[in-house]
């Protein structure tokens, strides 16, 4: 279960509120060795600056799959492969967007991990005006242990991603946070997103809380 806020999302620079609230519940299945299935429900409250006009497309589901076809070697990073689909079930909502992303991962001697992203996404429906209907972009980043037994980890991503509307610049955000294995079922994380250039679609600053409970082995 996450918790989100940012602030001065795009529609704010066309006189909407500048603050977006969002709860994101989440479950995720592994349903066979190497692959995850996963469902999420992002939900806006309120009347912040990213809820669609009118609240169309608010509480779309989005129905994920995440499947790791190789693990790490000495030459070769851990590769995944993930993909989703966002289906109209929200609020007057419509379209259907999709997105592919590969994942690489390294594990290192000294505890630090590394891993690069990228994704392509198809993006349709008029939930919001003027979208850009192809889009991409990359993460990069670092975590590690923050303790001697490793139940705290600190987190950096960097992130460079097209714009969300046609016509804007390209996005440039720095994340940072830790994650807490607080017991072997229950983890806790938090982390902030600062926007690194001022352009339209770019969110000057978020915050995010996520808890996560295991059920089963």
């Amino acid at each position: 279960l996450t918790g989100r806020w940012q602030t001065a999302s795009f529609p704010a620079n066309r006189g909407d509120s500048s603050d977006d609230w969002m709860v994101e519940p989440t479950i995720y299945w592994g349903s066979c060795p190497n692959v995850e299935v996963s469902l999420r429900l992002p939900v806006w409250l309120g009347e912040g600056g990213d809820v669609p006009p009118d609240n169309n497309g608010n509480a779309d589901l989005t129905v994920g799959t995440l499947w790791r076809f190789a693990d790490q070697t000495a030459d070769w990073p851990a590769m995944a492969l993930s993909g989703s689909l966002r289906v109209p079930t929200g609020d007057d909502s419509s379209g259907v967007d999709g997105e592919l992303r590969l994942v690489l991962t390294n594990d290192y001697d000294s505890g630090i991990r590394s891993h690069i992203n990228g994704f392509v996404q198809s993006v349709n429906g008029d939930n919001f005006e003027d979208l850009r209907h192809f889009q991409w972009g990359v993460v990069i980043g670092l975590d590690g242990s923050l303790s001697d037994d490793g139940t705290v980890r600190w987190v950096a991503d960097y992130m460079h991603r097209s714009s969300q509307r046609d016509g804007s610049a390209n996005m440039n955000m720095l994340e940072l946070g830790w994650e807490w294995n607080m017991a072997s079922s229950q983890k806790l994380g938090m982390s902030m997103q600062i926007g690194l250039d001022d352009n339209e679609d770019t969110p000057n600053f978020g915050a995010a809380i996520t808890y996560s409970h295991t059920l089963g082995g």
